[in-house]
């Protein structure tokens, strides 16, 4: 009988890490729609870019992703692999429709503003290789960090593409530490003209954010729990919604979306399917097909 048991958990292991490894080898690669018609509009033609968080991986945005090819939103046009030189290596070919953009750091837990020069990088790879005028960011955690230094090295330069939309998810923008995960959750409650506290990395934005163009709209999604502090387990929204100080002459293209109870856990957040909606509909509005509300 113990021999039996030892069998069925042991099929029951290999079964689980096949299924992870198929994901792994799947959330690495391209994918594309069956049937890709030609750009009708701006939103159409523009690349998004895909950010992921402190020490992300191909799992932060491939599910995701996955999922707005099989509803039949986007393609999952590039898989960019950055390396510790902030080299792009890509995997793929952009298609003209809705092309989706997936990036990896092969470090992944280094500084802010290193991801930033390795997003830059890709940018200009998609500028040379692809001829690329449009882009969109999309990124989470500490990716929407990462994802406004590029935004204000990026004012500082020329030839660039346009950036049209910008969609951060969970990301802590009056935080102490924006990487790792620290404990207790800070918190600093917001006032009508602001945080009662700020941080470097606030102080640092709120300094900067004014190069960015006023042609950028902008969707800042955040996550709570329900806990004392309102929270997604590890930023608080606070911390996230902090945002709309920051972009206060952009107010008019700035728009929030709370996602709330278990499900808007800060891991969690780019596998819910409120977020899928609200991702989509920002960046194709035009779409007329939503994503279903539960999986």
């Amino acid at each position: 009988m113990a021999i039996l048991i030892l069998i069925i958990i042991g099929i029951i292991i290999v079964a689980v890490l096949s299924r992870i490894g198929y994901k792994f080898w799947q959330y690495g690669r391209p994918q594309h729609l069956a049937t890709s018609p030609q750009p009708q509009s701006a939103d159409d033609s523009a690349v998004t870019l895909f950010i992921p968080g402190y020490a992300g991986n191909r799992f932060s945005f491939g599910g995701m992703l996955q999922r707005f090819v099989t509803g039949q939103f986007a393609n999952k046009s590039l898989v960019v692999m950055i390396d510790r030189h902030n080299h792009p290596h890509v995997t793929g070919s952009l298609d003209a429709y809705r092309p989706m953009v997936q990036l990896v750091f092969a470090t992944p837990r280094v500084p802010v503003r290193q991801q930033a020069d390795g997003v830059l990088a890709v940018v200009k790879y998609l500028i040379a290789h692809e001829h690329v005028q449009t882009i969109n960011l999309v990124a989470h955690s500490m990716g929407g960090v990462v994802l406004f230094q590029y935004l204000t090295t990026a004012a500082r330069l020329v030839n660039l593409p346009e950036v049209r939309k910008v969609v951060t998810i969970g990301a802590p923008f009056n935080d102490s530490e924006v990487g790792q995960n620290t404990y207790p959750i800070e918190h600093h409650p917001l006032t009508a003209s602001g945080p009662t506290k700020t941080t470097p990395v606030y102080n640092y934005f709120l300094r900067t954010l004014q190069r960015l163009p006023n042609t950028i709209s902008y969707l800042n999604i955040a996550g709570n729990i329900g806990d004392d502090i309102q929270s997604d387990g590890a930023v608080a929204l606070s911390s996230a919604l902090s945002l709309r100080f920051l972009l206060k002459p952009a107010v008019d293209q700035y728009h929030e979306f709370v996602v709330h109870g278990k499900n808007a856990r800060h891991s969690r957040l780019h596998e819910n399917f409120a977020v899928d909606r609200q991702i989509v509909q920002f960046l194709y509005p035009d779409k007329s097909k939503t994503i279903a509300d539960e999986k």
